[in-house]
């Protein structure tokens, strides 16, 4: 299992999409949700934001939420780094060269905002090739049923 600690505004300040959006951090969560960036349903997910929570709903698709207050996000990152047992296990998602460096430092790994985002282009790409029209489905259907069931042969 891998534990995923989030810079959640570093993440946010880099999807177009989301920075603009009015509801920033639950557009944030569903983003990573619906393209499966943390992988398996088994890896526990943190999302650390800077500041207090916003005044709307968000939906948390059992990932764990925080919000740092008057603390930093990036000291309450490292915090949750030096309370993990295995180090390994931990994989911190920012652009933040220092917060990389004091995670690493700890014995974590760090991917890059980029490098994490960019699994959305591969599973993009894949769903392109797979898109085939409805009649194309059919013609293939049958040319299968032909070859398969011998069916020209009756």
């Amino acid at each position: 299992m891998l534990r995923f600690i989030i810079d959640g505004y570093n993440l946010v300040h880099k999807i177009s999409k989301i920075k603009d959006s009015s509801t920033p951090c639950s557009d944030l969560i569903l983003f990573i949700y619906k393209n499966k960036l943390t992988g398996s349903d088994n890896n526990e997910v943190w999302l650390i934001f800077d500041g207090g929570r916003p005044p709307y709903q968000i939906n948390n698709f059992q990932y764990k939420i925080k919000f740092s207050g008057s603390e930093s996000a990036d000291d309450l990152i490292i915090k949750k780094v030096e309370r993990v047992n295995n180090k390994k296990q931990i994989v911190v998602v920012t652009d933040d060269r220092q917060l990389a460096y004091r995670a690493r430092s700890l014995g974590a790994k760090n991917i890059s905002v980029d490098s994490f985002i960019s699994k959305t282009k591969i599973k993009e790409k894949k769903e392109k090739v797979k898109d085939i029209k409805y009649s194309l489905q059919r013609e293939i259907t049958e040319e299968l049923k032909k070859i398969w069931l011998d069916e020209d042969k009756s």
